[in-house]
């Protein structure tokens, strides 16, 4: 029952790292140039889907966390399976949600519908 839950606790923390990570997309957070930019919304917009995006982040850690100790018996001597199955499944969703993350940020813009003419020209 322990690992069910455990592992139950570890679908709904990786998800919420996911919609998370899709959320600095949403946000309009990406790579441009070199630097970390906001578009497509008014900044206060944008702030806030970042804030909520982190604050997914430190939740899914946490439930991650509680995810490892679920899994690896909670006061009790955790059996040597428990431990390697907590441990692939926390490295695993950290692999995830980080690539998530490395990719909604670092997704190229799209190109705009409505491209602005270059400046100074007649």
């Amino acid at each position: 029952m322990r690992m069910l839950g455990g592992l139950l606790l570890w679908v709904v923390a990786t998800l919420l790292g996911l919609i998370a990570a899709a959320g600095f997309s949403g946000a309009g957070l990406g790579w441009a140039n070199g630097f970390i930019k906001r578009s497509f919304w008014e900044d206060v917009e944008s702030e806030i889907g970042v804030g909520l995006s982190i604050f997914g982040l430190v939740g899914w850690l946490v439930l991650l966390g509680l995810s490892a100790l679920t899994m690896r018996g909670g006061g009790q001597a955790p059996s040597k399976a428990a431990t390697v199955t907590a441990s692939v499944l926390v490295a695993l969703s950290v692999v995830v949600v980080l690539f998530a993350c490395v990719v909604s940020i670092g997704w190229p813009e799209p190109a705009s519908e409505h491209p602005l003419p270059p400046w100074n020209r007649a």
